[in-house]
């Protein structure tokens, strides 16, 4: 048990000695380091169970990820990325009809000048009154950034807390009030303990940018690696931003990656989130989303799931003011023994808030899924509306999809529903196109595809449609992963 210990402690050095070698002028890096070294003494402090190296024991442990087959042994084999790695040249994104600005991350480093706005190297890194994308590292620490800010770091402080026994939950009220969450934390602390940088995407006042905002985040490693991504997003009153983040992989890296992503709308801020999976089998992804609503403000958010061997996103909306709004839609096709878990928690805090979750799954083989849906309306969210639904469709006898979606009410005045539902194929569907000349091979995938379309259809971005139907349709014919350098299978690239 001590060995984990030690092992995240050499990491923690490792990063600490990184800092110090490039030493951040602008004054936030003091405060991070700060954060890194409360939040890792949070994570040593945790029960000694959870560093127990055998499987189905630890830190993703049955009782922790619902998942058997990974003990806490799974850190000791891996190793920390070399600092400050250059993208790979020969890595190319390019999809066809794909106007975007984009951002490269390389095993959690941010790619580019440094001190620079991304979106426009010829200025400086500065959250004033254009948008801008940058290192939280080359922002000057003044009166204008922090008050910007501010509240991102209140979250980070918020979350770290000594040891405490967990006192068993006696009553509804003892229930409503959270302390049942303290949990969650935990991969958190980790990641601001040992992630090396933050990028910080700002929208100012009423801002729009000309195009889509593309984050791809590249892991790859020729040894197990443990790779962190950190990211901050804040849209400011009345801003609008259509951002996709694509996680991908060399089809050969063995690398579990761990990713926080924090986003904060205020008033009437509009966000098109769109985030897709596509990594080797032997990749590993845990991906941890907070999202913070002020009033009237909107999030459309897509998470695509295409590829991976074991998959786990956690999202927390919390809809903080009046008519704050979320729709959240996901799609996972998974087979082989590959693993996808999707755990959503929508908090409703203030009347007149509205909530959509869908959640499709795909299964085919061996492989499982597994989906827990949690609404929380508080007693002053009067006039709430939430709605959730998750379904799977199992392809062959092996596969499962576990789903437990649930409902915590404390309002009088909602509209709350649920459901779930599992099955196969409609035959009768099937037997209708066969007897009209269509291969039974082929008509399953149209069935498949006309099944994910009620997810992508509503991506507002024709470009981005077209994108993820593509890719889709290359999944359901198994080809994703295709190409020799780029996991996203251009068309006009080699295939095997």
């Amino acid at each position: 048990m001590q060995t984990l210990k030690d092992t995240i402690q050499g990491w923690a050095k490792e990063i600490a000695r990184r800092r110090q070698l490039n030493p951040d002028k602008a004054g936030f890096g003091k405060e991070m380091q700060g954060i890194a070294d409360k939040a890792l003494h949070c994570f040593l402090q945790l029960p000694d169970p959870m560093f127990d190296a055998k499987a189905r024991l630890g830190m993703f442990g049955e009782k922790v990820s619902l998942w058997k087959e990974m003990g806490s042994a799974d850190f000791l084999k891996r190793q920390l990325p070399d600092a400050c790695a250059l993208f790979p040249e020969t890595f190319r994104c390019d999809i066809q009809s794909l106007d975007v600005h984009q951002v490269s991350l390389y095993n959690g480093c941010v790619c580019g000048p440094k001190g620079k706005n991304l979106l426009d190297p010829s200025c400086d890194a500065e959250l004033g009154d254009k948008a801008c994308v940058c290192r939280l590292s080359d922002l000057a620490e003044n009166e204008q950034n922090r008050a910007r800010l501010q509240a991102f770091f209140d979250e980070a402080q918020g979350g770290l807390c000594s040891r405490q026994t967990p006192e068993k939950v006696k009553t509804t009220a003892d229930f409503a009030q959270g302390g049942r969450d303290a949990e969650m934390e935990q991969s958190k602390w980790l990641n601001r303990a040992l992630c090396e940088e933050t990028l910080v995407i700002y929208l100012p006042q009423d801002c729009q940018l000309d195009k889509p905002l593309q984050i791809i985040s590249l892991c790859h490693s020729e040894n197990p690696a443990f790779v962190l991504n950190h990211v901050w997003v804040l849209l400011e009153k009345g801003a609008r931003l259509s951002l996709v983040e694509c996680t991908d992989s060399n089809p050969d890296a063995e690398v579990m990656a761990h990713s926080l992503t924090e986003i904060r709308l205020e008033e009437d801020a509009n966000l098109e989130y769109i985030q897709l999976q596509n990594v080797g089998d032997r990749c590993k992804i845990f991906h941890d989303f907070n999202i913070q609503q002020a009033q009237s403000s909107v999030l459309a958010s897509y998470n695509l799931t295409l590829n991976g061997g074991l998959t786990r996103n956690r999202i927390e909306v919390n809809l903080n003011q009046a008519e704050a709004h979320a729709d959240l839609l996901g799609l996972y096709l998974q087979d082989h023994e590959q693993m996808a878990s999707n755990q959503i928690k929508v908090n409703h805090l203030a009347p007149k808030t509205y909530s959509r979750e869908l959640f499709k799954g795909v299964v085919d083989d061996s492989a499982s899924t597994f989906f827990k849906g949690h609404v929380f309306v508080s007693s002053d969210a009067d006039q709430t509306e939430a709605y959730q639904s998750n379904r799977n469709l199992l392809i062959s006898p092996k596969a499962q999809a576990h789903a437990k979606p649930y409902l915590e009410i404390y309002a009088d005045d909602v509209q709350c529903n649920h459901g779930v539902t599992v099955g196969q194929l409609d035959e009768d569907a099937l037997f209708y196109m066969r007897c009209r000349g269509i291969p039974t091979d082929t008509a399953r995938r149209l069935l498949m595809r006309a099944y994910a379309d009620e997810i992508l259809k509503p991506i507002s971005v024709d470009s981005l449609r077209e994108w993820m139907t593509f890719l889709v349709k290359k999944r359901f014919s198994g080809q994703l992963q295709a190409c020799e350098q780029c996991v996203l299978a251009c068309p006009e690239k080699k295939t095997f």
